[in-house]
């Protein structure tokens, strides 16, 4: 795996946590939980730009999450929250969602032979950020 597709990779999984933060605002029951949301799709947008100037740094062009994967999730999303009346359940799924991501990106690291520091710090930094999430929404459990 080389520098490019590791930073797309990380851009990749922060797009599906944008994308799934953006569906699942609306849905929000308190003002707590929106604002929780909220406030981690700024975080999410914020580490997609830093993945998205190393990118440019390294030759290479920002590549989102295929819009398979996106329709799949959306559908998913829509059909689950539809049907939900507590920010308990948004809150489960939203903590399953990050898990994946954690796990994936965690994989993706230890492939990861390149040794740019750079790409390595921003890979720990968005697992770190994803498991504040996965705490953040347990209160909301």
């Amino acid at each position: 795996m080389n520098d490019c597709m590791m930073l797309n990779y990380i851009r990749q999984n922060l797009d599906m946590g944008i994308d799934g933060i953006t569906k699942v605002i609306p849905y929000a029951k308190s003002a707590s939980f929106r604002n929780a949301l909220e406030n981690q799709l700024s975080e999410y947008r914020d580490l997609a730009l830093e993945a998205d100037s190393l990118l440019s740094q390294n030759g290479g062009e920002e590549k989102n999450a295929s819009p398979m994967a996106k329709l799949g999730a959306d559908i998913v999303t829509n059909m689950k929250c539809m049907g939900y009346d507590e920010d308990s359940k948004i809150a489960e799924d939203m903590i399953r969602g990050t898990t994946t991501g954690i796990t994936k990106l965690s994989r993706h690291l230890g492939e990861y032979q390149n040794a740019n520091l750079e790409i390595i710090e921003l890979s720990k930094k968005v697992i770190r950020v994803e498991e504040k999430n996965v705490e953040e929404m347990k209160e909301f459990l």
